[in-house]
């Protein structure tokens, strides 16, 4: 049996932290090229916020390897077959297009404008990427139960969709941004992304049969049904049903996603080296 790779919780917040940048980058990026005029403050806020979020999943990263001149002998060279490799150079490559785009975000230039349109154009494959990529190395590691999820690259996209959105949500109710169209947009784009994610995991409970064991009856079921699914999945939806017009709610809601959105990567990741 293959020997667990005992990732502590750095990686977990790395996972989590890479997930809402990637999802909070391509939110802004279609809200800036498909929305109006008054979506501008989404779209800035989106590119904002994944600035500083890549930040850290670099430093995270470096931190992990332990040693900081092997993240730079990782970025000397691309290799393929080797998934820290990949990370590195996805959170390098991904962290210019944030940078340029958050720079990009503070002027009303048109010319700047139109040109930032263009690169988060390019740039939300590599949020797509970054959010969907630790899915997709968990499955295809050789340990039981991550081997068979291949529906996790998917769920982990949905998950920084729907955790990328509801950070950007609460920016804007801090920033007091909230009373604008954007939110309205966000806030049913959060379902629609929430919808997805239940879908996925209820598929991904089906394909894998006894394999899921670990998660739904195992020492993370609690977390799994009561952190997961419960407080961070369907009180979510109930809490945006019952109050579409209250702020308040909206934002409790987004900050339960949010906690949905850790609880995934912890039980996914932690549950198999229990």
């Amino acid at each position: 049996m293959p020997k667990p790779p005992h990732w502590e919780l750095m990686i977990v917040w790395y996972f989590f932290l890479g997930g809402i940048a990637g999802g909070a980058y391509f939110t802004a990026a279609i809200a800036d090229n498909f929305g109006g005029v008054r979506d501008r403050g989404v779209a800035r806020a989106g590119y904002l916020l994944s600035l500083p979020l890549v930040a850290v999943c670099g430093l995270l990263l470096i931190a992990d390897l332990g040693v900081p001149t092997r993240f730079l002998n990782m970025m000397r060279t691309l290799k393929v077959w080797d998934p820290m490799s990949i990370g590195a150079w996805i959170v390098g490559v991904f962290g210019l297009f944030t940078f340029v785009s958050a720079a990009l975000s503070l002027s009303a230039s048109p010319s700047r404008v139109a040109l930032r349109r263009k690169i988060g154009l390019v740039g939300i494959f590599f949020g797509f990427f970054l959010a969907s990529y630790t899915g997709v190395l968990l499955s295809n590691s050789a340990m039981p139960f991550w081997r068979d999820a291949r529906l996790m690259g998917a769920l982990f996209l949905a998950s920084g969709a729907s955790t990328g959105i509801a950070a950007i949500t609460l920016v804007l109710f801090v920033s007091g941004g909230s009373a604008g169209d954007g939110w309205g947009k966000l806030k049913h784009a959060d379902r629609y992304s929430m919808l997805v994610e239940l879908l996925l995991l209820a598929a991904l409970i089906a394909a894998l049969g006894a394999a899921a064991r670990p998660l739904v009856s195992g020492h993370f079921a609690t977390l799994f049904w009561g952190g997961l699914i419960g407080l961070g999945l369907l009180l979510p939806l109930a809490l945006d049903l019952l109050g579409t017009r209250a702020r308040a709610l909206g934002a409790l809601a987004a900050a339960l996603v949010l906690i949905g959105g850790f609880v995934l990567r912890y039980v996914v990741l932690m549950s198999v080296q229990a």
